[in-house]
């Protein structure tokens, strides 16, 4: 699929909004980003950082709370940045079939409130991994922290595709026994028998959990849908 030119906003920097999340510490701390970004900075300082008219702004950061995150993205507009890049997740396809789970219906609010900016542009990954063992079993939408690092050095977006992009792939992670391989195909069963309301095996959702197996919720769902997609 044609792409744009990486960089062909041409910013003079690049900004991080979400200096404490997990992500931006590994990409700063184990990928080198940390000398790439002119600024990274939290959500308290949002309101008196001096943002220009080139920079190219980086969203990590989250809030469960959506008024939240829309005064954020918002701010960032009235700022008249040279661009938004929203980090968005794979988990926010559940939505086409429940509003149950907080976290991608709040995520998908957001990345909507993203594209309808004039510069705005989302940027989907799936779970955000270091070693392919982290990640659970089954098949999970996955982006490794190389990937995205790269991503964030060179952009590039599809052509036509009003500012969207998908930077994860479906991998295949073994099972730990035959029983957790029972386990998942015997829950997703129960959540197509759920429709719309998957969130009623949340009391099943703690005991796998606890179990360490953590392929349950709205990952579930999400991973199932986004291999139909990919058939």
């Amino acid at each position: 699929m044609p792409t744009t030119p990486p960089d062909s906003l041409a910013p003079a920097r690049n900004v991080v909004l979400g200096a404490g999340s997990t992500v931006w510490r590994k990409l700063a701390t184990e990928h080198g980003m940390a000398g790439w970004a002119g600024a990274a900075i939290g959500h308290r300082e949002l309101r008196n950082f001096a943002f220009t008219a080139q920079d190219r702004v980086w969203v990590l950061a989250y809030s469960r709370i959506p008024a939240e995150n829309q005064a954020m993205l918002q701010h960032l507009a009235n700022a008249g940045v040279l661009e938004v890049v929203y980090l968005s997740s794979s988990s926010t396809i559940a939505c086409q079939q429940t509003a149950c789970w907080e976290y991608p219906r709040v995520k998908a609010q957001a990345a909507a409130q993203v594209l309808a900016m004039p510069r705005g542009r989302v940027l989907t990954v799936g779970l955000v991994y270091g070693n392919e063992c982290e990640l659970p079993a089954g098949r999970p939408a996955a982006t490794s922290y190389a990937q995205l690092a790269e991503f964030m050095r060179t952009p590039s977006w599809p052509a036509g595709d009003a500012g969207q992009r998908q930077l994860f792939a479906l991998l295949e992670r073994p099972f730990s026994s035959n029983l957790e391989a029972w386990a998942q195909s015997a829950y997703l069963s129960m959540q197509r028998a759920c429709g719309a309301w998957p969130c009623l095996l949340r009391p099943i959702d703690l005991l796998l959990r606890a179990r360490g197996w953590r392929w349950y919720g709205y990952t579930a769902l999400s991973n199932r849908l986004w291999a139909q997609t990919r058939v």
